[in-house]
C-alpha cells in the first residue's frame, strides 16, 4: 500500500501545519493490520563502504532546531535534489535507482518497499527538541551515562544528529547506531547527514550554518580519513543497519555495558497497527537488555487513513511488559495544532 502526507516542498516546512496524510490509494483498515513480508534481507554496513559511494561535494540545507528553553541548534540536512542528482547519475541496469526516484518523487511511504526515510518528518524535529534540553534523561549533559544511542527508522536521523554533535564537541564516547529498513537511505541521507553534522563541529567549522544556512560541502573522498580522526578522538562508533524490524536486526545492535544506558529514538514509526506491533516487539527485545534502557518516541496521535495512533502503541506495549507514557509539559512548540502530536516515553516494568 502507497500513501502520502501531502507535504508541500522538497522536505518539510516547519512553518506550515501539516498533519493530515493523504492516501494515495485507498485503504482498507483490515489490510493496514496484516503482516505483509518484508522484500529486503537486514544487513550491516561498512562505514567505508558506504562513505565510498557518495559524491564529491554534498549540497546542504539547514533546519533550526529550538528547545523547549530556548536554546537553537541549527543541523544541516543534505538536499533532495542532490539526493536525486546522484540516483539518476548512477542509474544503470544494474540497480533499481528508478524505482528509488520514483519513491522520491511520487509518495511518502510504500510499505514493506520504502519506508518515508527520504524526507523530514515533524515529529522528528519535535523530538530534536525535547532532546536539545532533556538528553536522555533530564539534560543533553546526561549522555555521558550512555554508551549507546540507537534510531529507528532514521531517515535524516535528526534526533540521533542532536546527540551525535553533543558528543562530537565535549568528547563523549558513544555508539550511534542507525537504522532504516532502506539500505539506499542510509547511505544517500542519514550518512551524509552525519557528516555534515561533523563538518559543522570542526574547528574552523568546514561549513558555518549561522553565515551560510545552505551551501557546499567539497572534497568529499579527501575528508574521509579526518572524519574517521575526529569519531576516533572522541571514542565515537557509528554503526549502519537496514532492513526490517525483528530478531535478526536486534541481534546486530550492539549491547550497552550493565552499567550504562541505553536511548532508543524513533519518529513516525506507528502509523499503522501492523508497523506499530513490529516495532514494540523490537522495542521490547531491545529495553529488556539492561535496566538503565529507555525509548523516546515522537508520534502523531493518530493516522487517519491508516489505523495507528498513540494509544494504540500504550496499549500494545501494556499487553508486552512495557509501560508507555506521555512526556507531560514538555514545552515542545506547535504540538497541539492539526492532529496533534506527541512524545512518549517506553520503559520495562
Amino acid at each position: 500500500m502507497a500513501f502520502s502526507f501531502n507535504f508541500g516542498g522538497d522536505d518539510i516546512d516547519q512553518t506550515v501545519d501539516q498533519d493530515v496524510p493523504t492516501l494515495d490509494a485507498p485503504s482498507d483498515m483490515n489490510a493496514t493490520s496484516e503482516v505483509q513480508a518484508p522484500l529486503v534481507n537486514v544487513m550491516q554496513h561498512d562505514l567505508r563502504q558506504l562513505y565510498e559511494t557518495l559524491p564529491d561535494r554534498l549540497c546542504y540545507s539547514t533546519a533550526q532546531i529550538t528547545s523547549p528553553t530556548g536554546k537553537t541548534l541549527l543541523l544541516p540536512r543534505r538536499e533532495l535534489f542532490d539526493i536525486r542528482v546522484q540516483l539518476m547519475s548512477e542509474a544503470s541496469a544494474e540497480n533499481d535507482n528508478d524505482a528509488t526516484l520514483r519513491d522520491l518523487e511520487q509518495t511518502d511511504l510504500r510499505t514493506n518497499v520504502y519506508e518515508g526515510g527520504f524526507k523530514t518528518w515533524e515529529c522528528s524535529i519535535d523530538l530534536s527538541s525535547l532532546l536539545l534540553d532533556r538528553g536522555p534523561r533530564k539534560d543533553i549533559d546526561e549522555l555521558v551515562r550512555c554508551d549507546g544511542v540507537v534510531e529507528l527508522g532514521a531517515g535524516s536521523a535528526l534526533p540521533s544528529l542532536t546527540l551525535f554533535q553533543h558528543a562530537l564537541r565535549n568528547g563523549i564516547a558513544q555508539t550511534f547506531t542507525l537504522t532504516d529498513y532502506n539500505s539506499s537511505v542510509l547511505r544517500l541521507v542519514t550518512l551524509p547527514n552525519l557528516i555534515l553534522t561533523w563538518a559543522a563541529t570542526t574547528s574552523p567549522p568546514l561549513i558555518d550554518l549561522a553565515a551560510e544556512p545552505s551551501g557546499d560541502l567539497e572534497n568529499i573522498p579527501a575528508l574521509f580519513p579526518e572524519f574517521l580522526a575526529s569519531l576516533a578522538a572522541s571514542h565515537i562508533q557509528l554503526s549502519f543497519i537496514s532492513g526490517p524490524w525483528g530478531p535478526t536486526l536486534a541481534s546486530l545492535i550492539p549491547e550497552s555495558a550493565p552499567d550504562m544506558g541505553s536511548l532508543i529514538l524513533a519518529s513516525e514509526t506507528i502509523y499503522s497497527p501492523a508497523s506499530t506491533t513490529a516495532f514494540v516487539d523490537l522495542l521490547i527485545n531491545l529495553l529488556s537488555r539492561t535496566k538503565m534502557a529507555k525509548a523516546i518516541v515522537a508520534a502523531k496521535r493518530f493516522y487517519f487513513g491508516v489505523g495507528g495512533s498513540v494509544d494504540h502503541l500504550k496499549e500494545v506495549c501494556a499487553e508486552k511488559g512495557a509501560v508507555a507514557y506521555e512526556v507531560e509539559n514538555s514545552g515542545v512548540p506547535g504540538m497541539e495544532s492539526g492532529v496533534g502530536r506527541a512524545l512518549v516515553e517506553v520503559q520495562m516494568y
